[in-house]
């Protein structure tokens, strides 16, 4: 009997403890030490008067500043003169391509972390600010990051982040370590603007969703049951449902404001990081079909670079979602006050949801959909072909 009762006191615990929410939390945490060790993030969370706050760690940002200058430049050198051992002239146009893109997305992130950084750290406090006001006003759970959904992209994108080392073999040449080491760092914080943006994405989507629901859920129906119960005494909806109206309606000007900065300041980044990621792959493919070098390591990280293209187009496609259904939620018939102030404030705000479409064109060139996902698969599909039948021929010729 007792072995029964403390089974039955151990089995909410360890539900509680699996729930996919608390577990992408966790996930997130580890996304982001996987970019603090890399030296991409440069601050830290830190909980103050029971509030996650970030901060700014200008020691360690110096470190990652000039060891990622270091790296760089020793990449430039030993990536060169290690490409000169090949004598595919397209091979090392590959290589070089693939150098320059790297450097360039170097250059980028030590842009933004020395003259951005305090504009990106006033987005991230943001960012958290938002969700404890979505946490106040839902009365959700704490240490929570989505549901199910997210818990498949986030778990996917750690095995995403992991098999990174699993793609790269080791070799006892100082020469080739050192390369291989630089091409590491390099690489990964080349990929991890691609990291960023899709967590960036997937949190305003949580946002636009968790703030969707409970207007559709529980504030309709506290302005219609409101409305209801007390039309022959007071007509009027409580002071507690108007104040929840307003706090949606700053939430979501709020979210919309937040994912203006956000695209402002990645717009160039994801452009840069997207094309690098369509170059490696093309690079990795030539060098695997026309040297007959079918491994795991090299397919594995083709794989993984069309699985983060997949998944950052997903995460934008739930952000774009879930600013497209506000319009679904018919706010202009809930029943708010007879004050004529309200009802404008109402009409103002439907007024800039024509102007406040959330959509994804880094540069204006493209837009970052589900789309895009089909335009790199159709492209990778049509070039293996071509090498296929290039191999082919010149093995006849």
């Amino acid at each position: 009997m007792a072995l029964r009762w403390s089974g039955l006191l151990v089995m909410p615990r360890i539900l509680r403890c699996l729930n996919v929410s608390r577990i992408s939390a966790m996930l997130l945490r580890s996304c982001f030490l996987y970019g603090t060790v890399f030296g991409v993030i440069t601050f830290r969370i830190e909980r103050k008067n029971s509030q996650l706050v970030a901060i700014n760690r200008r020691g360690y940002l110096w470190i990652c500043l000039v060891t990622r200058l270091l790296v760089s430049c020793s990449y430039g050198y030993s990536y060169y003169a290690w490409s000169g051992q090949y004598d595919d002239l397209y091979l090392r146009a590959f290589f070089g391509f693939r150098l320059i893109g790297c450097l360039i997305c170097s250059v980028i992130i030590l842009v933004m972390q020395f003259w951005f950084g305090e504009e990106l750290l006033n987005l991230v406090n943001r960012f958290l600010q938002l969700f404890r006001r979505m946490q106040s006003l839902t009365n959700s759970q704490k240490n929570r990051f989505g549901d199910r959904a997210e818990f498949l992209l986030m778990f996917s994108k750690v095995f995403s982040l992991l098999f990174v080392f699993m793609a790269f073999r080791l070799m006892l040449s100082p020469w080739f370590l050192l390369t291989l080491l630089c091409d590491l760092y390099t690489s990964v914080g080349t990929g991890m603007i691609t990291h960023l943006c899709f967590v960036g994405y997937l949190s305003i989507g949580i946002l636009y969703r968790d703030l969707n629901n409970y207007v559709d859920c529980q504030l309709r129906a506290q302005l219609r049951s409101l409305n209801g119960e007390n039309d022959s005494l007071n007509p009027q909806p409580t002071r507690q449902a108007i104040s929840n109206l307003d706090k949606c309606l700053y939430l979501y000007d709020e979210i919309h404001q937040v994912s203006r900065s956000f695209q402002r300041l990645f717009d160039l980044p994801l452009f840069l990081s997207l094309a690098q990621s369509l170059l490696a792959m093309s690079m990795v493919s030539y060098h695997a079909i026309l040297r007959g070098q079918y491994s795991f390591n090299l397919w594995g990280l083709v794989i993984k670079l069309f699985m983060d293209v997949v998944l950052l187009t997903m995460s934008v496609h739930s952000a774009v979602n879930g600013s497209r259904l506000i319009r679904r939620l018919s706010f202009e018939n809930f029943y708010v006050t007879d004050s004529q102030s309200y009802h404008q404030k109402l009409e103002l705000f439907l007024g800039r949801l024509h102007h406040q479409e959330l959509r994804v064109f880094p540069l204006g060139l493209y837009e970052v959909s589900n789309e895009l996902t089909l335009f790199f698969l159709s492209a990778m599909l049509t070039y293996l072909v071509f090498l296929v039948q290039y191999g082919m021929q010149s093995q006849q010729i």
